[in-house]
């Protein structure tokens, strides 16, 4: 393309912008001396040679190559720290469940964080707070016990359960205590009314109960026990304790881990059995031993 002029104008013409050809309104410029002509944007300071490649510009900021480099650099903690430091230092300080996600990390983090001597603490700060200890852990000397987290994992899962088992009920002492709904005549031989521990009553697997000695209320009768499932509001049907004729009574549990079964007229309650617990009511704990029929629930924990 030759120029006798100058400069010559057209109207329409394509340039490149920000990735592609757009139609708009620009002068060429030219002149005689054989050089290429080029195209400029009227208004614009900018210039491309006609026939030039159309530049290129990456998405990809110049910092994230940096950033790249930065991250092929970095080290497992493990090998930055040393074993040292993060056992001493770090992994003292994590909750359980944080020590657990570090577990999760390799094999080298779990052997490092499932050691006894970081569990041990937490098994014996979560098992202060509860008044029972789980069943299957009844007897042993638990700060010696190998494998410190699948206990604190058994002593979580045993303060979730809801549904109170034969292995509960025979492997707890109870304790009962009467409501004013029962009258003056027998609150007068219930010891709780003068803050004292309660008449104490043993569940057995073979359906039968029994009392301490020296009991006011326990005449030698006969007495026995056995799950009803009744059915509740909006059709539900529940689980209860049926104790001879008396009405059923509804189990739950309390904050610390107590069972009870209450109904209109007093309700039952399980004496801790943990010795590191202790309130101003229990200053002391009683264990009572399982019997040969009872299987302690180890929620599926090999131990």
């Amino acid at each position: 393309m030759h120029l006798s002029q100058p400069a010559a104008e057209c109207k329409v013409g394509r340039e490149f912008d920000g990735g592609c050809w757009r139609h708009s309104e620009m002068r060429m410029m030219g002149q005689e001396t054989g050089r290429a002509p080029k195209l400029v944007r009227c208004g614009d300071v900018s210039t491309r040679e006609v026939g030039a490649e159309p530049e290129v510009r990456s998405n990809v900021p110049e910092s994230s190559s940096k950033i790249c480099e930065d991250i092929h650099a970095i080290r497992d903690p493990f090998d930055a720290l040393g074993v040292d430091i993060l056992h001493s230092h770090i992994f003292t300080l994590l909750d359980s469940r944080s020590l657990a996600r570090c577990a999760a990390v390799s094999s080298r983090w779990q052997s490092l964080a499932t050691a006894d001597k970081l569990w041990q603490p937490l098994v014996a700060a979560f098992l202060a707070q509860r008044a029972h200890l789980p069943l299957c852990l009844m007897g042993r000397d638990i700060s010696k016990c190998k494998g410190q987290k699948l206990l604190y994992t058994i002593a979580v899962m045993d303060s979730r359960q809801r549904d109170i088992v034969p292995a509960e009920m025979c492997g707890r002492t109870w304790e009962l205590r009467l409501k004013p709904t029962c009258g003056p005549y027998w609150l007068g031989y219930d010891p709780t009314q003068i803050g004292k521990p309660g008449l104490k009553r043993y569940f057995h697997c073979d359906g039968s109960i029994t009392s301490g000695p020296n009991d006011p209320i326990w005449g030698g009768h006969s007495s026995v026990w056995e799950y009803i499932h009744l059915k509740g509001g909006y059709g539900k049907v529940g689980k209860y304790v049926q104790i001879n004729r008396w009405p059923p009574l509804t189990p739950r549990r309390v904050k610390d881990g107590r069972w009870v079964l209450e109904n209109f007229y007093g309700l039952y309650i399980t004496r801790p059995d943990n010795p590191t617990f202790s309130t101003k009511r229990y200053s002391e704990t009683e264990c009572k031993r399982l019997c040969s029929y009872c299987t302690p629930p180890t929620y599926g924990v090999k131990i």
